[in-house]
């Protein structure tokens, strides 16, 4: 099996700061593999959020690329309801601040 085609065996769905996929084997039955499924299982955060927001959502901001893809998760939880709005001001702030400091570079 050459590595166009599909694999016989799940797959990582988890989407890294850089845009690739893991593709580490799944674990079980989850989309995730063993440490990706950690990640995304979901806890209740003790700091405002709803009770299905994973406390592990955003990644550090390393790049334009992971500040994106931290904006889109914040407005996506917000727009879903696991991220109450007054959380979502104060990450969208930081997300602001850390966009202004890569362009500063």
């Amino acid at each position: 099996m050459n590595a166009r085609t599909q694999s016989e065996f799940p797959l990582c769905r988890h989407t890294m700061t850089t845009g690739r996929l893991c593709q580490s084997p799944a674990h079980g039955s989850s989309a995730y593999c063993f440490h990706h499924k950690k990640l995304h299982r979901s806890r209740p955060s003790k700091f405002d959020a709803a009770p299905a927001l994973s406390t592990h959502v955003l990644h550090p901001l390393r790049n334009a690329r992971s500040v994106q893809q931290a904006l889109s998760m914040v407005v996506a939880g917000l727009a879903s309801g696991q991220l109450r709005p007054s959380r979502a001001g104060k990450m969208l702030f930081a997300l602001q601040q850390a966009s202004a400091h890569l362009r500063g570079r």
